[in-house]
């Protein structure tokens, strides 16, 4: 049979180096986000169907040798370069290379130079078209697929790697549709789910492999179906998993599933709150839903909190209405509510996304896709010079990792 390789790459954040990676906030970050390439492990269940498959990470280890058939590498967008040298350096080999993700689906003509195929949009329909036989250049799925479709991925590959959290899809699509949000413009508006019965298989197999690693639920909001919820909580509390998800605000009114998160094993959840200015909120989410609910986040902050449950506040810096005084409001915020940890990322351009659409008409961006990783302000906003952006973000970051906040943030918990 015929080899192929799932080749997973470096992360790549250049301009993160610029912060203190021991950082408290940093080093919970980097825990979460040490997982496996989910993507990867989910297009080698079908090719495995035909081909030897082979998962190799190397953020742990380096290529021994190029004796596949076939190399698969999704990269992010701060990857491509990355992604790119690798391509060629198989290709040398005479390995068959290809590319696919969400990058690669925004700019396919770019990706064709290096690859010798390109999936475009979701895989699951055309990488059956491979399996078949049929060879072409661009692989385009024209639908989103429905995750009947999706098969359980090969979690057994990746179990040779000290992984912090393992991570798990049940849905795809949000209604929210942020305009730099990536994944809403790979994945769409309306909500797929996996069934119930496909949920109890994937959970048990990863109980199976991964009994006391945390589960990460890459869903970009996890509750907005109560009822399946309900179910899932109940299947994680059986099988006694501790996991965290993605979710938006309305959560802390939904009191059905607020009640029964912590003793399902839920600890984290992550809300995208983006911002505290509604006009910024409006300019990036055009429904309304977030901007009208700037007064509500202290309230949920403080419901989801005394339920026992960390709160991980998401928000975006560098977007249209911020000033110099937006570090500061921000980091009063985190500090009055003891949110127990942050996801402060500044306003990045993916390609694809309705942001990169917008800014790129007046300030042409530079293609230099190493820099998109989520920590440099690319381009101008009319309220701060680019440089003390940066240098306001720096302080920002040691402001919110300072003893002064953490042991705050200790105690909030220790009476909780």
């Amino acid at each position: 049979m015929e080899k192929v390789l799932l080749l997973a790459l470096k992360e790549t954040r250049v301009n993160a180096q610029l912060y203190d990676q021991n950082l408290y906030e940093f080093r919970s970050r980097n825990r979460l986000w040490n997982t496996p390439h989910l993507g990867l492990l989910t297009v080698g269940a079908i090719l495995a169907e035909k081909f030897v498959v082979e998962y190799i990470d190397l953020n742990y280890e380096s290529i021994a040798h190029y004796e596949y058939d076939y190399v698969f590498i999704s990269p992010t967008t701060s990857q491509a370069e990355q992604a790119y040298a690798q391509a060629a350096a198989f290709r040398k080999h005479g390995v068959k290379v290809a590319l696919g993700g969400p990058h690669v689906t925004m700019l396919p003509e770019e990706a064709s130079v290096f690859g010798d195929f390109i999936f475009v949009g979701e895989s699951e329909n055309t990488l059956r078209q491979f399996l078949e036989g049929d060879r072409k250049k661009i692989y385009e799925e024209g639908i989103h697929p429905d995750m009947s479709l999706v098969k359980q991925p090969l979690y057994e590959l990746c179990r040779k790697y000290l992984y912090s959290s393992i991570p798990i899809q049940l849905s795809r699509g949000c209604p929210h549709q942020c305009e730099f949000c990536l994944s809403s413009a790979v994945y769409g508006q309306i909500i797929r789910r996996k069934s119930l019965s496909q949920a109890y298989q994937e959970l048990s197999i990863v109980k199976q492999y991964f009994e006391k690693k945390l589960i990460f639920f890459t869903d970009d909001n996890f509750f907005l179906d109560i009822s399946y919820s309900l179910e899932i909580m109940s299947m994680l509390k059986r099988l006694n998993l501790t996991w965290y998800a993605f979710t938006d605000i309305s959560i802390y009114r939904k009191k059905e599933l607020l009640d029964k998160l912590y003793e399902s094993g839920c600890r984290k959840l992550l809300i995208g709150f983006e911002s505290l200015r509604p006009n910024n909120l409006r300019e990036v989410n055009h429904s309304g839903f977030k901007s009208a609910r700037v007064p509500e986040y202290e309230e949920a902050v403080r419901e989801i909190q005394s339920k026992k449950i960390g709160v991980v506040g998401s928000f975006v810096l560098g977007l249209p209405y911020d000033n110099e005084d937006t570090f500061d409001e921000l980091y009063q915020f985190i500090y009055d509510t003891c949110i127990f940890g942050t996801n402060v990322t500044v306003s990045t351009p993916f390609p694809g996304t309705k942001l990169f659409e917008k800014i790129n008409r007046t300030q042409p961006l530079k293609r230099e896709w190493s820099q998109y990783d989520g920590f440099t302000l690319l381009y101008d906003i009319p309220g701060i010079d680019r440089d003390l952006f940066q240098e306001r973000y720096l302080q920002f970051i040691n402001r919110i990792n300072s003893e002064e906040r953490l042991k705050r943030v200790v105690e909030y918990f220790k009476n909780r």
